[in-house]
C-alpha cells in the first residue's frame, strides 16, 4: 500500500526549533555560572564581642585585613550576638578571648557561609596563637544535614509548576477563563500535596510544619502557575524558554539556597531582593529554623508575584477573547463571501467561473 511522503518542513522552521533549547542552554549556563562558579565574600555581616572600648581595634583590624569581603560591627555581649544571628542580621560571631577564642555561627542560614566565615576567623585566631572554638547558635536539623532541603523542595515545585502551566496554557487555551482558573488551582492543590507527601512520608522533611510548608506550596505553586497561564497566550512556543529562566536559571540562582548573595555578583543580590525563589526559601526558613524573623519582606515577594500572576492571566484573557472574535469574523467573512460567490455563478459555465473567482481573489 502507497503510503504519502510527510510533507517537509522548511529549513528556517527546523532550525527555529533547534535554536530554543540552544538559547536556554546558554541561559542556564550564565545563570549557574555567573552565580555560583566562584564564590567570594563582600560586605557579610559579621561582628565582634565584646565592649567598643576593648574589642574596637579587634574589629578596625580584621575590617582592614579583609577589606570589603567583611562588613564588621560590635556588640556589647555573646547574649547580644546570639540574638543576632537568630535574627539572620549577621553570619557570625567573634570573640577574642585571650585563651579560648571562639567563633558563634548560625549553619542553619548557611552552611556555605558559614564555612567561609569559619575559615575567616579561624585565620585570626591563628594570627593570636590559639585554636577557634565554633560555636553554633542555630544548627541544621538532623534530617537537614546540608542545609539544602527546602531548596530542593523549591526546584520539585518550580519545574512541576512550570511545566503544569505550559500544559495547561496550550491545552486549555480554546477551553472557557474559568475553567482554565479551574485547572490551575485544581492542579495547586494537586501538586503541592502530592510533593509535601513524598518529602514527608518518604523523607521525613519538615517534620511538625506540614501545614504551614503545605500552605506556602500551594501559595508558590499557585502563583508560577498563574505566571506560566497567563504569559503562555502572549509568548507561545517560546513558553518553555521563558520560563525555564524565570524559574529555573534566574530563581534558582537567586534564591539563597545554595549561596547566599553575600558570596555572588551584586547581580544576584540584587535580584534576590524581589524575585519568587527568595521569598519563598525565607518563608521556609523562618519555619524550620529562625521563629524570631520578621518576614513580612518574603511575603510582599511572594504576594507581589502573585499579583503579577492575576495581571497576566487577565491579560491573557483579553488576548484570547480578541483572537476568538476575529477568528469567528474571519470565519464568518469566508462563508459569506462563498455564498456570494455561489450566487454569482449560477448559470455560468466552468471557465467563467474559474475567470469570476480570479478576480475575486484579486480583489481581496
Amino acid at each position: 500500500m502507497h503510503q504519502e511522503t510527510p510533507t517537509r518542513l522548511p529549513m528556517s522552521t527546523v532550525i527555529s526549533h533547534i535554536a530554543v533549547p540552544i538559547v536556554m542552554g546558554l541561559v542556564m549556563a550564565l545563570a549557574y555560572f555567573g552565580g555560583f562558579h566562584k564564590p567570594e565574600p563582600h560586605d557579610v555581616p559579621v561582628a565582634i564581642v565584646g565592649q567598643a572600648q576593648q574589642v574596637g581595634p579587634v574589629a578596625a583590624q580584621v575590617q582592614l585585613a579583609l577589606g570589603d569581603k567583611v562588613a564588621v560591627t560590635t556588640v556589647p555581649d555573646a547574649a547580644t550576638a546570639q540574638d543576632q544571628l537568630r535574627h539572620q542580621k549577621i553570619a557570625g560571631a567573634f570573640v577574642p578571648d585571650a585563651a579560648r577564642p571562639t567563633l558563634m555561627t548560625a549553619s542553619a542560614a548557611s552552611a556555605t557561609t558559614t564555612d567561609v566565615v569559619t575559615k575567616i576567623f579561624t585565620a585570626v585566631a591563628a594570627k593570636q596563637g590559639h585554636p577557634l572554638t565554633v560555636q553554633d547558635v542555630v544548627p541544621l536539623g538532623e534530617g537537614d544535614p546540608m542545609g539544602q532541603n527546602g531548596f530542593f523542595y523549591l526546584v520539585t515545585l518550580s519545574v512541576g509548576a512550570y511545566a503544569t502551566a505550559i500544559a495547561i496554557g496550550a491545552a486549555g487555551s480554546t477551553r472557557r477563563f474559568r475553567e482554565r482558573l479551574g485547572l490551575i488551582l485544581g492542579s495547586t492543590v494537586v501538586l503541592s500535596t502530592a510533593e509535601l507527601a513524598v518529602a514527608t512520608i518518604l523523607f521525613d522533611m519538615f517534620p511538625g510544619h506540614g501545614a504551614q510548608v503545605w500552605g506556602l506550596s500551594a501559595l508558590y505553586t499557585a502563583t508560577v502557575m498563574a505566571v506560566g497561564v497567563g504569559l503562555h497566550a502572549l509568548v507561545g512556543r517560546f513558553s518553555t524558554l521563558l520560563f525555564s529562566a524565570m524559574f529555573v536559571a534566574v530563581n534558582f540562582t537567586s534564591s539563597g539556597g545554595v549561596v547566599q548573595p553575600a558570596l555572588q555578583p551584586g547581580f544576584f543580590g540584587w535580584l534576590h531582593d524581589f524575585w519568587i525563589g527568595s521569598g519563598f526559601l525565607q518563608v521556609m526558613a523562618h519555619l524550620m529554623y529562625f521563629p524570631d524573623t520578621d518576614v513580612s519582606g518574603a511575603f510582599a515577594i511572594l504576594i507581589g508575584w502573585l499579583l503579577f500572576g492575576i495581571g497576566a492571566l487577565a491579560v491573557s484573557h483579553a488576548v484570547l477573547r480578541r483572537r476568538k472574535r476575529l477568528s469567528v469574523l474571519v470565519a464568518r467573512h469566508d462563508e459569506l463571501r462563498r455564498a456570494l460567490h455561489r450566487q454569482r455563478t449560477d448559470g455560468l459555465s466552468e471557465q467563467q467561473a474559474r475567470e469570476l473567482e480570479l478576480e475575486e481573489d484579486v480583489a481581496v
